[in-house]
């Protein structure tokens, strides 16, 4: 089955302020579950904090609030508009337009976070760059926390719901937004077709479609890399307040930089 990317994802840039909409998270428990996990290893309020792709900036913002001082990336020029435009952010926060595997040399940081962007790194070069790029800017005792889209959870999950449609009311009209998922498991990666559609108060209908590629990771490729780029004390689990792996789709992976 081939497996390519037609057109940019509509995600990050046409339909990037549905995004919230579209996509839920428990913003501020991830975050003191977060906070939580850099505190018992050492990083506590007051310290630097990269959050590598952040989007439309929520969880910057809420680590902020929490008395972190966070620097925010995204490729997403679109999005990183829309993290900019909050009303809620509070002092701490900055944005930069950055790519997660080229990162500034002289950037260093006390903890690194990424939440769900590896699963967009399809090739094997980008995987290794971006293990590198966080061991460069994470200070020796610091902390890395991430998540990816495990494998082997998120194939039997996408095997048993295929496709899968959201509804939602937004102050542009009734957005529909759905997903035909295809399996590759001999390189672990899912096509997804996606399909934005918005039918605006005027009658107006705008569609966006797009095939998007990504690849899950295994416990033992995280561990692989983070091994490589000398991070130790590695923990893993479902969720970022410590539920087992299994418990949802996503490996969740705290570690600490190590001193050489």
């Amino acid at each position: 089955m081939p497996i390519s990317v037609t057109t940019p994802r509509p995600f990050y840039g046409q339909f990037a302020w549905a995004y919230e909409y579209l996509i839920e998270r428990p913003v501020a428990e991830e975050c003191a579950a977060m906070a939580s996990t850099l505190s018992r290893r050492g990083v506590g309020a007051g310290a630097s904090i990269l959050d590598g792709g952040c989007g439309t900036g929520r969880y910057a913002v809420e680590l902020a609030r929490l008395g972190y001082r966070v620097t925010g990336i995204d490729r997403s020029t679109e999005m990183l508009a829309l993290a900019r435009a909050r009303t809620d952010s509070p002092v701490g926060v900055t944005y930069e337009v950055a790519d997660l595997t080229t990162l500034p040399g002289a950037w260093r940081f006390d903890a690194v976070l990424c939440r769900g962007v590896l699963n967009d790194l399809v090739d094997d070069e980008p995987r290794a760059a971006v293990f590198k790029a966080f061991s460069h800017v994470t200070r020796p005792g610091g902390v890395l926390l991430l998540d990816a889209r495990d494998w082997g959870q998120s194939a039997a999950r996408r095997a048993a719901r295929p496709i899968a449609e959201r509804r939602v009311s937004t102050p542009r009209g009734l957005l529909v937004f759905r997903t035909v998922t295809r399996l590759d498991a001999t390189t672990h990666r899912l096509l997804l077709s996606e399909t934005h559609v918005l039918e605006t108060p005027a009658g107006e209908r705008i569609t966006a479609s797009d095939e998007f590629v990504m690849r899950c990771w295994t416990r033992d490729e995280l561990e692989s890399a983070l091994r490589r780029t000398g991070f130790e004390a590695i923990e893993y689990s479902g969720t970022y307040d410590g539920a087992p792996l299994g418990t949802g789709d996503r490996i969740v992976v705290a570690a600490t930089r190590t001193s050489r």
